[in-house]
């Protein structure tokens, strides 16, 4: 009787560390956030985020993000070819959701500003907010 105590505990705690084990080695991983790309030129700055979406969905989801926020006026929506134009903060704004693949888009975001470092700023908060909205971790990474 004592032998099969000592293997069932042998076995037990080899289980146990396994389990252990596991858990810090894939609990660990820590979410990426995804990256806003930026650029500023010629009177004009772009923001430009990829999400694992599929564009008709992610436009949707980002169009309703627009109206909810109330920060930008949307002037035209095209959701035939993912566009949405308008302005924000008094400055011509485009939106372009397009596909990269099956289940995954591109939102570009264009501002036009004279001032480039301004119109640099309202690109990436637009970028910013658009993903507190639908629930994702971004941050910028200026090109």
């Amino acid at each position: 009787m004592a032998v099969i105590r000592n293997k069932l505990s042998d076995s037990i705690a080899h289980s146990a560390w396994a389990i252990v084990f596991s858990l810090t080695l894939f609990g660990c991983v820590a979410a990426l956030p995804l990256i806003i790309n930026s650029s500023k030129g010629d009177d004009k700055s772009t923001a430009t985020l990829t999400v694992n979406r599929d564009a008709a969905t992610f436009y949707a989801d980002v169009v309703k993000s627009i109206k909810a926020r109330g920060v930008a006026e949307i002037t035209k929506e095209d959701p035939a070819n993912y566009i949405v134009e308008g302005t924000r903060k008094g400055k011509n704004a485009s939106l372009k959701v397009e596909a990269v693949g099956p289940d995954q888009s591109r939102m570009v975001i264009t501002i036009e500003d004279d001032n480039e470092e301004v119109a640099l700023d309202e690109a990436v908060a637009s970028a910013k907010e658009i993903c507190s909205d639908l629930g994702l971790e971004c941050e910028e990474k200026q090109a």
